[in-house]
């Protein structure tokens, strides 16, 4: 195997670094400051306080950061401080494919999504295509929560999901042979 550090074109993977606790921004920060490609998904979510409620922006997946680098920038993303580890599963790193980094960009379009769903969605377990709304072009599964049908992006890597809350209109059956192609 041809050593990654004298390799001149050497091949980026989305790559998954594991924080140390509150710490994702600031490392997306000081990743971006040195040109590393990164990305870290967030969510809105209100906050309660005695005297106030307040909006305020948090990671989607506490603790996990995604950088598209090589072997050689990977080890340079670790000496990064607040980087704890880079997450690997069964002694292989794990890595996150174009069509995962692009579902969960596609959750950024509104990171406050609370609208509750209208009418009924596909059965549990249809794979779905998000065809209208800021969530168009996600790829999500329908499952129950809770009494209630919902559309879930799992994002199989990480083992981590997220429920989405669209009207039902909006999301239409993966044909059956691009849904086998996944």
């Amino acid at each position: 195997m041809e050593n990654a550090f004298l390799n001149p074109n050497p091949e980026k993977y989305w790559r998954v670094f594991y924080t140390a606790p509150r710490a994702e921004k600031k490392c997306e920060q000081r990743l971006q400051e040195r040109r590393f490609e990164v990305f870290l998904p967030k969510r809105a979510v209100i906050r309660q306080w005695k005297d106030r409620k307040k909006k305020v922006i948090e990671p989607l997946f506490p603790n996990y950061l995604f950088a598209k680098v090589d072997e050689g920038e990977r080890i340079r993303v670790l000496q990064t401080d607040g980087i704890v580890r880079c997450v690997s599963f069964g002694g292989r790193l794990a890595q996150m494919s174009e069509e995962e980094i692009e579902n969960l960009r596609i959750t950024q379009n509104d990171p406050l999504r609370l609208e509750p769903l209208h009418g009924p969605l596909p059965p549990r377990g249809t794979k779905v295509v998000v065809q209208e709304g800021p969530f168009r072009g996600l790829r999500g599964e329908v499952v129950s929560h809770r009494g209630e049908t919902h559309v879930v992006l799992i994002v199989p890597t990480i083992r981590q999901a997220v429920r989405i809350n669209i009207p039902a209109v909006w999301a239409q059956p993966v044909p059956a042979d691009a849904a086998s192609r996944r």
